[in-house]
């Protein structure tokens, strides 16, 4: 028994000793670090990733979308650098506000399909970065993000041009499939977002087209 417990001993040193090597830097409790040469944040799959998350502000994570609830909320699943699953979190896109299809208290309302669909075709499946801003999560627990469509670059945080063309909540305002909506603190792309729904609704597009019937 004795020559069991330290052979068992032995195995769990190299394991440990494998697990740092191949990833390089202390993991904090949710099983990830900041890299030393690019200084950005990022999870391993190791021995201290727990089954939970401490969303951060003003980071950016990878996810992989499971599902999509609605136009502006869905499931995904946060990725390892390899690729695997991580744990499931619900978000809710900061800026926007899409018509309601699942609300439990309210008809689905004017356009909620089509934004619901919309969302649904562009995001279900794939690989999205999702960008906190002030406060990670609201009431409700959800994860508030903005969600990038590829990874940004440190610039693009800041880039209209960039923003336009690459973050789902500024093509939902501008293909007229939500409304404007700031809470704060979660402010950071107001300005922007004004402008792009003042667009939509002068090219009439989307929800701006016609009055509900």
């Amino acid at each position: 028994m004795r020559s069991l417990r330290l052979t068992l001993a032995a195995v769990l040193v190299l394991v440990m000793a494998l697990t740092a090597s191949a990833h390089p830097g202390k993991l904090d409790k949710n099983g990830g670090h900041y890299d030393k040469e690019s200084g950005e944040y990022h999870y391993h799959k190791g021995p201290n990733a727990l089954e939970s998350l401490e969303i951060r502000r003003n980071t950016v994570y990878k996810a992989k979308v499971e599902r999509v609830i609605d136009g502006d909320t869905m499931i995904v699943s946060f990725l390892f650098d390899d690729g695997s699953k991580y744990l499931k979190e619900r978000v809710r896109f900061l800026g926007v506000d899409t018509p309601e299809t699942v609300h439990p208290n309210k008809p689905v309302q004017y356009y909620g399909k089509e934004a619901s669909n919309f969302t649904k075709k562009s995001l279900e499946g794939k690989t999205v970065w999702l960008q906190t801003d002030v406060a990670a999560k609201d009431r409700y627990d959800r994860m508030l993000a903005y969600v990038w469509l590829r990874e940004p670059k440190a610039k693009d945080l800041d880039d209209e041009s960039a923003i336009r063309k690459h973050m789902f909540n500024a093509k939902l305002l501008a293909d007229g499939y939500a409304q404007l909506m700031t809470i704060q603190p979660n402010s950071r792309y107001a300005n922007i977002f004004v402008h792009i729904q003042r667009e939509a609704r002068q090219e009439k597009k989307g929800l701006w087209g016609k009055d509900p019937e």
